[in-house]
């Protein structure tokens, strides 16, 4: 079974990294596929970065780890519903588990067709300092394994306002990463530190 933990991931960070390797070990997943979401619906118009730096950011995050990959298997058209990508994939023959943190499952019940989601994939969830799982939407909780995994409150949100405020954003995300927002001046009007 592999692994598929999608996201906008704007940027990814060490949060997205440890769910995925926690899930890896615990589920005995051949390895965990990030992919990033081309058009991710639940922005509501929201600025989002380019694709294309999402996509080079989540393969250098990946960069070094045998068990990750950041691969772009999004529709180029049309909002990213994971839906349609497991049905892609399912219908390929992958036997995929979705990987999430806690704040896409109390969320999970506003995704499109989510018991669909469920009957493509077995769905985990991994724990987050601040989330409580019993925020779920009622019946949303039957669809999902969720586990514990160590704790990490950092978010993409709060990193792009570090960047932008100029503070310490080091040990967490990546150094490639930092590096690669620095140098494409993304989220910085200081270029972060």
């Amino acid at each position: 079974m592999t692994g598929l933990l999608g996201g906008t991931f704007d940027p990814p960070h060490y949060g997205h990294l440890v769910l995925a390797m926690e899930a890896c070990t615990r589920f005995a997943l051949r390895g965990v596929i990030l992919v990033p979401s081309r058009l991710p619906p639940h922005k509501g118009g929201g600025s989002v970065t380019p694709f294309h730096h999402r996509l080079e950011m989540t393969r250098l995050a990946a960069e070094g780890a045998d068990e990750l990959s950041a691969e772009d298997l999004e529709s180029e058209s049309g909002p990213s519903w994971t839906v349609n990508l497991l049905e892609k994939l399912s219908g390929q023959g992958m036997r995929i588990c979705f990987i999430m943190g806690m704040d896409s499952l109390t969320e999970l019940h506003t995704w499109r067709d989510p018991h669909r989601i469920a009957s493509l994939a077995r769905m985990v969830a991994g724990t987050r300092p601040g989330f409580d799982p019993s925020r779920a939407a009622p019946g949303i909780l039957s669809l999902v394994e969720t586990f514990d995994m160590p704790g990490m409150c950092i978010s993409s949100s709060q990193l792009r306002e570090r960047f932008a405020e100029g503070l310490n954003t080091r040990y967490l995300l990546p150094e490639k990463v930092r590096d690669y927002i620095r140098e494409n001046d993304l989220y910085a009007r200081g270029k972060g530190c």
